[in-house]
């Protein structure tokens, strides 16, 4: 779809004891030939990040993962300041919201009812969202996680809801910034198609737009 550069922040995961920074397989999937290159953006918990690899990219995804360190949040500003396109699944959803309420992971509100890597429930978007334009009034989602995000402050807004109250998408869209998260983990389904897609035609869009 284009000649464009997708990061995908990377997560820490123990393998055979010793620790490496992956990104997970599935959202290959939907960025295969969509993309010209895919790259991982790796930092360490430190207070500052080089923004010369961040430079590098034309939209980021911080995927789903366990630990939020200073950098998330440095990301998320980088791409609001800088008109980048930016997709955040699960934790990365957490990080937007927590973002926009200038809080940290602690403030994060504990849910028992939504992990599971089988089951999957039916969530409700708002009328007139693009979430709603891109995927429709309602779908079924996965649901793999033990925090919530208790609100977010705008400019960004709720986009998707579940039955429970559990805030499932939220979303800040305009001339100067492409801003999506999701709580579910759109890369584990078949049917995320739209989604991806969205959020690529609008990386082409923006980077052209920069030029």
């Amino acid at each position: 779809m284009g000649n464009i550069i997708i990061g995908i922040v990377g997560r820490d995961e123990v393998v055979n004891g010793t620790v490496i920074q992956g990104i997970v397989k599935n959202n290959l999937k939907y960025l295969h030939n969509r993309c010209s290159y895919i790259g991982i953006i790796s930092f360490d918990n430190d207070d500052s990040i080089d923004y010369d690899v961040l430079n590098l990219c034309d939209g980021i995804i911080i995927q789903g993962g366990c630990d939020i360190f200073p950098y998330h949040f440095q990301i998320v500003d980088y791409a609001i300041k800088n008109n980048i396109p930016l997709m955040g699944i699960c934790m990365g959803h957490q990080i937007m919201g927590l973002y926009s309420l200038k809080k940290d992971e602690n403030e994060l509100v504990k849910v028992d009812n939504h992990y599971s890597k089988d089951k999957r429930h039916l969530i409700n978007t708002v009328p007139g969202t693009y979430l709603e334009k891109i995927l429709g009034e309602k779908l079924m989602v996965n649901s793999r996680h033990l925090y919530c995000i208790p609100k977010v402050n705008k400019p960004f807004i709720v986009s998707a809801n579940s039955s429970d109250g559990v805030i499932e998408a939220i979303e800040w869209i305009d001339d100067e910034h492409f801003l999506i998260g999701v709580q579910w983990h759109p890369e584990d389904l078949d049917n995320m198609d739209n989604l991806y897609n969205f959020f690529i035609s609008e990386v082409v869009k923006r980077r052209l737009k920069n030029f």
